[in-house]
Formats: structure tokens, C-alpha cells, sequence
């Protein structure tokens, strides 16, 4: 079988913090794994997150990931309070919706 880039659901992605503060940095990170007996070629993955009404995607340029192996990738965002839907597209497959994170109001200073 050829390379085949899937999200490896034995790991689930994470938030850090794991509860974003607006206008804050916070990255997120997930694993994935060739389930190929090939090695892959160089690709890219598009994380996403929005509301709605706001929110970004980032584009991550990713090295060849050789055949039965892992690796973990993070974006970071800086967003808006607001209750964001997550979005992965791994290799041009997908999206995989993810769930939701919240991102809380900032504190008054």
C-alpha cells in the first residue's frame, strides 16, 4: 500500500493551555501516522478553527513521513472568546472535524 497519511486516533490532539485565553497564544498539536508500507512524500497539513463569525487556519509544510511511523505536528493561534469548531486536513484527505475548544474571555486588568 501506498503512503497513507492518517490522523493516529490512539492520540488525541491537545490544546496548550488547555483552556485559551482571548488574545492569547495557544497551540495545538496532533499526531499522525503512515499506515503505508511506503515512506511519503513531502505534505501538507491545514488546521482550522472558527465560529463562525471569526477564527484562522494555518498551513503546515511537512517533512516525508516514513512507512509505520509517527509524528506530531502544532500550530499555535491567537483568537478571539469564542466556541471554535476544529478542522483537520491531513495530505489533501479530509476534513476531520476534531470538536470544539472555547476560548475564554480575557481578564479585566
Amino acid at each position: 500500500m501506498p503512503a497513507t497519511i492518517v490522523l493516529d486516533d490512539q492520540v488525541t490532539f491537545v490544546t496548550d493551555p488547555v483552556n485559551p485565553t482571548a488574545g492569547t497564544n495557544f497551540t495545538v498539536s496532533w499526531q499522525e501516522k503512515n499506515i503505508g508500507d511506503e515512506d511519503s512524500a513531502d505534505y501538507q497539513d491545514t488546521f482550522d478553527l472558527h465560529d463562525g463569525d471569526s477564527g484562522d487556519n494555518k498551513a503546515v509544510q511537512c517533512d516525508p513521513l516514513a512507512a509505520g511511523k509517527s509524528a506530531t505536528r502544532s500550530v499555535t493561534f491567537n483568537l478571539p472568546e469564542g466556541n471554535y469548531t476544529m478542522t483537520l486536513v491531513i495530505n489533501g484527505q479530509g476534513p476531520l472535524t476534531l470538536g470544539n475548544v472555547i476560548v475564554d474571555e480575557a481578564p479585566s486588568p
